[in-house]
C-alpha cells in the first residue's frame, strides 16, 4: 500500500507544478505585484514561525534537566 501512494504522489506531481505565470495573468496589470504580495506573505507567515521554533529548541535542554 506504501509503495502505491509513493507511486501516485510521483506520478500526479506533475499536474501540481506551474509556471510563475500561470498563477495569474501576464497581460493583467492587476497581477503585476502578485509575486512581492506573496513574498510578504510567506515573510510575514514563516519567519515569526521560525523564530518561535528556534527559541523552543534552544530552551529545550533547560526546561528537560530541572
Amino acid at each position: 500500500m506504501k509503495n502505491l501512494i509513493i507511486i501516485g504522489l510521483i506520478l500526479f506531481s506533475f499536474d501540481v507544478l506551474a509556471c510563475p505565470g500561470c498563477a495569474g495573468s501576464m497581460d493583467n496589470p492587476a497581477d503585476t505585484n502578485l509575486v512581492y504580495i506573496l513574498m510578504g506573505f510567506i515573510g510575514i507567515t514563516y519567519i515569526p514561525f521560525y523564530i518561535i521554533y528556534k527559541t523552543i529548541y534552544k530552551h529545550r535542554k533547560k526546561v528537560s534537566e530541572n
